[in-house]
């Protein structure tokens, strides 16, 4: 499969362009009698035009052909990116060539852009197949030496080679957006001092930024070299990106002020150091004129010693017995806490004991019945009852998990409400219960919802 061929009068076509890129009509090679001796630009085997079901032309190799061809390996997913491409191009109103391979040799362009005056040409490459670092390296230093930019497109989810070479990681059509740009372009944050990602830019905008001269490839400072992506909350180091000359400014000026701040630093530390030889020397000069002062206090401080050192024995001694009786009062305040903890536990053990006593097994289950039924229309999913069933940690009342997750609790007790997680809803048999939360005062009103379940059992007829 191919877009281009060699028409044996006029020269190499493209499939892609309305005319063919030189003035014939689609119908001048596609099902004409007698065939059109069309050639493969690659290989020189016998190709024929063709439309497949989705009314993509392009041009197919005849029965026979050569193993070796370099298009035959190229999946469909790899001729859509560079249609892709060359459309982009287009639409930048540069000319495009797809599948065009140097006089030499020494390189083949996927697309190859031409600006309308000749003077610049970029070689966009869909890059879907496995290749190491040198070898793209390789192969771009072609491109520079016959002075052509390159810009290497890989759809894939990660790609090894990003930032090493002019490069960018594109996302297909979906949800209706069109082929978008999400890693390769980058902004200078100057607040920061780092370069960020830009995502989510249309393959066409950045095509024509790019085809303008608005977006170029920058080799980013070796200090500034790891890239914020704020999608996915993490630094990539990154040599080149793309962006524009205000950033690669704004990068400079950031530099030029780092710089400038260093040396100030480097100012600031070379006189903190002169201060503080100075001050060491000031320093000398009055511990020896201390020393001489010293020698002539120390006979005064001895006599004065021993009463200091008996006043700090009678001080540290009432220190003491006032800290044992500081201890002493703590505890019984520590033990009069924790008797009215337990005492606290108990009464509301009780209390749940008492709430939840006023329930059968058959009310219990008709009620988690009650509550899992529309919880299951809403999140399509079976909401989970704790098989530990009442827990102090959920106010005595049954934890109710979606997916793992804390959803909301089931008939907490209303002594024991202070011990609810906080915004999640509670769920209760009638408006009576309903009622017996909200007059404590510790629940707002609203978390509650309550059902029209009767408070005894009913009877059956048998």
């Amino acid at each position: 499969m191919a877009f281009a061929a060699i028409h044996p009068e006029a020269g190499r076509i493209d499939a892609t362009l309305p005319d063919l890129g030189c003035g014939l009509t689609w119908s001048a090679v596609h099902r004409i009698r007698p065939r059109v001796a069309l050639r493969c630009p690659e290989c020189g085997h016998g190709v024929h035009a063709k439309v497949s079901a989705r009314g993509l032309r392009y041009f197919a190799h005849d029965p026979g052909r050569l193993t070796g061809c370099a298009w035959l390996n190229e999946s469909l997913e790899h001729h859509l990116l560079k249609l892709e491409l060359a459309t982009a191009v287009r639409a930048a109103d540069w000319h495009a060539e797809l599948e065009v391979r140097s006089p030499d040799g020494s390189w083949r362009a996927d697309v190859l852009a031409s600006s309308h005056d000749g003077t610049r040409r970029i070689a966009w490459e869909a890059q879907l197949s496995p290749i190491t670092i040198e070898e793209i390296q390789e192969r771009t230093e072609r491109y520079r030496a016959a002075g052509v930019g390159v810009c290497w497109v890989s759809p894939a989810a990660q790609a090894p080679w990003m930032g090493h070479v002019p490069s960018i990681r594109v996302r297909e059509p979906t949800q209706g957006r069109p082929w978008t740009v999400v890693e390769g372009p980058s902004a200078f944050d100057f607040d920061r001092g780092a370069w960020g990602a830009v995502d989510a830019l249309e393959l066409t905008a950045f095509v024509r930024w790019v085809s303008r001269g608005q977006l170029v490839v920058h080799e980013v400072r070796p200090r500034y070299r790891r890239v914020w992506f704020a999608a996915d909350d993490l630094y990539r180091r990154r040599r080149l990106v793309w962006t524009s000359s205000p950033h690669i400014d704004s990068e400079t000026r950031h530099e030029a002020m780092r710089q400038r701040q260093e040396a100030r630093k480097r100012q600031r530390e070379e006189q903190q150091r002169q201060a503080e030889r100075q001050a060491e020397a000031e320093a000398e000069a009055r511990r020896k004129d201390e020393q001489r002062q010293r020698e002539i206090r120390a006979a005064e401080e001895a006599a004065r010693r021993d009463e200091q050192l008996r006043r700090w024995a009678a001080e540290a001694e009432q220190a003491r017995q006032r800290r044992e009786v500081e201890e002493q009062q703590r505890q019984a305040q520590q033990r009069a806490a924790e008797q009215q903890r337990l005492r606290q536990e108990q009464d509301e053990r009780l209390a749940a004991d008492r709430w939840w006593g006023e329930l059968s097994a058959e009310q219990l289950y008709e009620f988690r019945e009650a509550v899992a039924d529309p919880l299951w229309k809403t999140h399509a999913a079976r909401p989970e009852f704790d098989a530990q069933g009442p827990t102090p940690d959920r106010a005595y009342g049954i934890a109710i998990r979606i997916r793992q997750r804390l959803h909301g609790v089931l008939r907490p007790s209303p002594a024991s409400l202070h011990r609810l997680p906080p915004a999640v809803p509670v769920y209760v048999r009638n408006g009576r219960e309903a009622q017996q939360l909200a007059a404590t005062g510790a629940i707002d009103p609203t978390r509650i919802v309550h059902f029209n379940l009767p408070d005894h059992e009913q009877m059956s007829l048998i």
